[in-house]
């Protein structure tokens, strides 16, 4: 009788372990993240909240779950690093999160693929612009005591672009970042890591790669990625290029192929003077 109890304690004790773990591999509840970046060129404290790859994903009624943690958060200025709209999806629930932050922080915004892809790349911006919200295409703007905010287009977007007004874009930013500044890039996609570690900017600050959309925690950091392929290198975390520091996201969308180990993630920036 004893050996029986046992055996069914030892069952149950599995069951608890294994729906925790179930919970824990397909959570999709917001994780926020944060990264602390010491500079000489900064004058000040400054925290930025990086939001990427929302894709119209609804996270409570009226992206109340959502706006709850940017509020918690308090960020100094919100960044919004593209694929907010996709071609999947109607437009309210990123509309909702646009017109509530664009009233309320200080917020820029970059396209992603995603808005090439479903035609809506012009409509998103016009929409950005009215909420009060600074669309960055190859220019910048002062986000902080000597801390400069840079801004480009997506990139590679099949038939829509070869890719050149990226390379523009970038090179104006590159060229007119001042080297006494904190330059900070907003860019789309993470992969491009030849072009910036030749440019001139201190942090860029990227998204597309969904974490690797499956990871396994502390063996593999994610399986598949846009534009890297399986096992990607930057799907998600922080990257050193060459004393350029690139920080990507692992974005906010939710769709029919499960997140695993791989919640979805608001990011913190915080930038500091030593």
């Amino acid at each position: 009788m004893k050996k029986i109890i046992r055996f069914v304690v030892k069952l149950i004790f599995a069951a608890f372990l294994l729906a925790l773990l179930y919970k824990a591999a397909f959570s999709e509840k917001i994780k926020v993240r944060e990264y602390n970046i010491a500079s000489e060129k900064a004058d000040e404290d400054i925290k930025l909240l990086l939001i990427t790859d929302l894709h119209c994903t609804l996270y409570g009624e009226n992206q109340s779950e959502l706006i709850e943690k940017i509020d918690e958060i308090n960020p100094r200025a919100i960044l919004l690093g593209g694929d907010f709209y996709d071609e999947y999806r109607t437009d309210e629930n990123s509309d909702m999160l646009l017109q509530n932050i664009g009233s309320r922080y200080e917020c820029y915004y970059v396209s992603g693929n995603h808005e090439y892809w479903s035609s809506k790349n012009d409509t998103a911006k016009e929409k950005a612009e009215n909420c009060g919200i600074t669309v960055l295409e190859g220019d910048s703007d002062d986000i902080g005591e000597n801390i400069t905010l840079w801004g480009i287009d997506d990139f590679d977007c099949g038939e829509y672009t070869s890719g050149e007004n990226w390379y523009d874009e970038l090179e104006a930013c590159a060229s007119g970042a001042d080297p006494n500044k904190f330059n900070i890039l907003l860019s789309h996609r993470p992969e491009r890591t030849e072009d910036y570690k030749n440019s001139s900017f201190d942090l860029v600050l990227s998204g597309h790669a969904h974490g690797g959309q499956w990871r396994l925690p502390f063996v593999l950091n994610g399986v598949y990625a846009p534009n890297q392929g399986l096992f990607p290198k930057y799907a998600g975390g922080e990257y050193d290029l060459d004393g350029c520091i690139m920080i990507v996201s692992r974005g906010l969308a939710l769709s029919d192929t499960p997140r695993i180990f791989n919640p979805p993630e608001l990011v913190v920036i915080n930038i500091e003077k030593p």
